[in-house]
């Protein structure tokens, strides 16, 4: 049975620790920054480590690129895009911050820059894709005080990072502790790598129809069937920047894999689940985003997905993955 251990280790002024196996392998996870999945490591057969996670390594890196990535963070109360930043909830209108200069959207919600407070690691047995594994865990919170006129619902955001060496599991919670409903979604931003570019790597996504945007990016309502990965196939130079609703209960799988190494991504799918999975092929095509969300964009307008939070009330969901030497 292999041994594990938290490692304190900044970066710069954030703060950042570090779930490290006896051989190597590691979690990283920037509590500084979003609470963001910063990196993932396994050993290699040669005497190095495999990164699986695109993350940022070093502060000034961070603050360059950080608007125009998310790496790894949690997205919350809303993921992707809020149209024109504002909503209508009840009757009454808000208006949120137009935090992007490409569009006139709010993004990714509250949190996904903020810094979050470790609560403890504790060495667990726990069930990753349906099979018992012995691991270790972290949890860590972030409190929206809903001190903020554009979304005065308070809540307290959990994430608990379950770590193996070749599996991951996050068991995300958030509760409202306000006096009123509050609307809710969200998702993550993980960018997966395996090494080489997204182009000759095979991707298969489950069953899913594509949420059609209009010229702003925002869903219209409207859907297809999308078969191109189902099954299987490789991404060549395709850029995907879209969004597959999947509509089952149960484990939702993606498969990325290369000609020796694969990943298994999965998200818990249900009602009031993940049951979205946005794409996205950055520029430099080094990695891709396989995001888990509980909804299509701009759901605080739509309501497609949305989830109702009662006072006093908690949600939770979870998602992972797991590599493998083909």
């Amino acid at each position: 049975m292999k041994s594990f251990k938290l490692v304190n280790k900044p970066m710069g002024t954030l703060s950042r620790f570090v779930i490290q196996r006896e051989d190597g392998a590691e979690f990283e996870i920037l509590s500084g920054f979003g609470c963001g999945l910063n990196g993932w490591r396994v050993p290699n057969g040669k005497g190095g480590l495999e990164e699986l996670l695109f993350g940022y390594t070093d502060e000034p890196t961070l603050r360059a690129i950080s608007n125009d990535t998310n790496a790894g963070c949690r997205l919350s109360p809303f993921p992707g895009r809020t149209c024109n930043a504002k909503f209508t909830w009840n009757g009454k209108t808000y208006q949120l911050e137009n935090n992007v200069t490409w569009a006139p959207h709010a993004l990714h919600g509250f949190l996904q820059n903020k810094c979050w407070q470790f609560e403890s690691f504790e060495i667990v047995e726990t069930e990753i894709d349906g099979k018992r594994q012995q691991g270790a865990s972290a949890t860590f919170t972030c409190d929206f005080p809903g001190a903020y006129a554009g979304f005065p619902f308070p809540f307290l955001a959990t994430n608990t990072v379950f770590f193996t060496g070749e599996s991951y599991k996050v068991v995300s919670s958030v509760k409202n502790y306000g006096s009123s409903p509050m609307p809710y979604s969200e998702g993550f931003h993980p960018y997966y790598t395996l090494g080489e570019k997204v182009d000759g790597l095979t991707m298969e996504l489950p069953e899913s129809k594509l949420a059609l945007c209009d010229s702003a990016d925002i869903p219209t309502g409207n859907f297809k069937q999308d078969t191109r990965f189902v099954g299987g196939r490789k991404i060549d130079d395709e850029f995907i920047n879209d969004c597959f609703c999947i509509h089952m209960n149960g484990l939702a799988h993606v498969y990325l894999s290369s000609s020796t190494k694969k990943l298994d991504i999965w998200q818990q799918a249900g009602n009031e689940q993940y049951n979205a999975i946005q794409i996205y092929t950055p520029p430099t095509r080094e990695n891709i985003a396989i995001e888990p969300m509980t909804a299509e964009p701009d759901a605080l307008n739509h309501h497609r997905g949305l989830i109702v939070i009662e006072p006093g009330k908690t949600k939770t969901f979870q998602f992972g993955a797991t590599f493998s030497c083909m």
